[in-house]
Formats: structure tokens, sequence, C-alpha cells
């Protein structure tokens, strides 16, 4: 931790919790001095389950109960779903939920997206998310997606063409397409040995259907783990941008290197 960080005054700090597939990370910072900044993950390779690994991180560092300015938890999974606004009724969010996505034993939450006029529904684990709400001061959950999906729809939003939108982190890739504001599409998908970046962005682009010759693409997050797909994209589409978000703020060196997210860095932002 940081020296300039004083874990006796966190009223003063902003602290967001990253609930990722295979670990946990987590972000504090102080809203009026961009000097004041730390980001650490720690992965789980351990015997214990999700939610064992996470009360252990909780209880063990212990400065995660205190009351901080604002206590954001952030989920990321590829598994969301979204309601437009019209068609939204908090009494069935389950149901409508369950409808597209398969849950058993899980807390449905929904994030409304106010830009685009619909809601975001993901779930979390139901024994987590009770932990964490006894544990943390008046915790926000939040889904990663619902972070990104207003800055993508306001930028370079009054072009004629599509935009498509990719951001790659952890072993996950956002794409989202928007034509001017509205949204025509959002997915995650994972990415590994197994499942190739490039057959998943070709098959949206073929699906919407969107023009290699007009459209726009454009690439974030932590590109540089994706270079022989961004090769290959800029063969085949014409228009292949690589966007980059940098919040003032100041990260020490002697920190961890891994890229900080690209939705941490739009909370930092607001």
């Amino acid at each position: 931790m940081p020296k300039n960080i004083d874990l006796t005054h966190t009223e003063e700090y902003s602290l967001s919790i990253r609930l990722i597939p295979d670990g946990f990370s987590f972000t504090i910072h102080c809203p009026t001095d961009s000097d004041i900044f730390y980001y650490k993950t720690t992965l789980f390779n351990n015997k214990l389950s999700y939610f064992e690994n996470i009360k252990k991180l909780i209880f063990d560092l212990g400065f995660f109960t205190q009351p901080f300015k604002t206590t954001r938890v952030i989920v990321v999974s590829k598994e969301y779903t979204l309601v437009p606004e019209i068609f939204y009724e908090e009494k069935k969010i389950k149901n409508i939920f369950n409808f597209n996505i398969t849950s058993t034993n899980e807390t449905v939450l929904a994030n409304k997206v106010a830009e685009n006029d619909f809601y975001v529904l993901f779930a979390m684990n139901e024994e987590l998310h009770s932990f964490l709400c006894r544990s943390l001061w008046n915790p926000i959950f939040m889904h990663h997606i619902s972070q990104l999906l207003p800055y993508f729809a306001e930028h370079n939003n009054e072009t004629e063409e599509k935009r498509c939108y990719i951001n790659f982190h952890e072993k996950l890739m956002d794409i989202c397409c928007f034509k001017q504001n509205k949204l025509l599409s959002a997915n995650t998908f994972p990415i590994n040995e197994n499942f190739n970046a490039l057959y998943f962005i070709v098959g949206i682009w073929e699906k919407l259907p969107m023009d290699q010759s007009t459209d726009f693409l454009y690439l974030t997050g932590n590109t540089d783990s994706q270079k022989e797909t961004i090769d290959t994209l800029k063969e085949l589409i014409q228009k292949v941008e690589i966007l980059s978000f940098s919040p003032n703020i100041t990260v020490p060196e002697e920190e961890e290197t891994s890229p900080v997210p690209l939705d941490i860095k739009i909370l930092l932002c607001e």
C-alpha cells in the first residue's frame, strides 16, 4: 500500500472491488487528489471456493470493512442481459434473467444505464452477495458492462457509420456495437486457447451486419495481449483504431504493472 494512503481516514477515499472470474482486484483512490491511487489484483489458485477466498481476503486485509466515501463492487462476467426500460419490472428481474441465462442460488441485480434507456441484469452468488452486504460499508453493486456502454455510446456518436468497440481484459472480451447513440449489440466472450477472439469478432460483424470498408472498429483495454488478433483485424477491416483512455491519476512505479481495467478508469473520472 502506498505511503500516501492513510487508512485511518478511509472516508476520504473511494473503494472499488472487482470480482473477476478467477480472482479479485481492488482500487483505492481519492477523488480530490490524483496522486492517491492504488490498484491490486489477486488470482486464486488454491483449493478454497471462490466465496471462501473472497471472505479470507476481506478478513485478512481488514480495511475493506471500514467506511469509505464510496464502496463499489463490480461484477466482471459474461453472464448478463439487457432489458429496455419500457419492459423493466423490478419484481420480475429474476424471471427475465433466468429466461436468458440459467442461474441457481444467485441474487439477480440490476443497473440502470440512463444514457441508453435500458437496464443491465446480472447475477452473483447469493451467499457472497449477502456476505458483502454485511461486511462492506453501504456497497453499490455494478456490472462492468454498465460502465462501458455509456462511454462507448458517447464516443464519436455523430458519425453515420456503425461503430464496434472491443475491450480486452482478464480472459474476457467485450464487444459493443452502436449506430450513433443506439446500441446494436453487447456481448462478453471468453478468450483463451479454446475460444479464439477473432472468431467472435468476425461473427458479430457478419450478424449485424457491419461494413468492413466504412464502419469503425475501436480496440481498447489490454490490447498488448492480442497483438496477433489485432494484426489480422487490420488486414480484414479498413478503419481500425486503438482507443486510449488515460484518466488523470498517478501510479507509483513500484506498484503492480498490470493494466488498470477500462471500467475502473471510467469510474476514476466521475
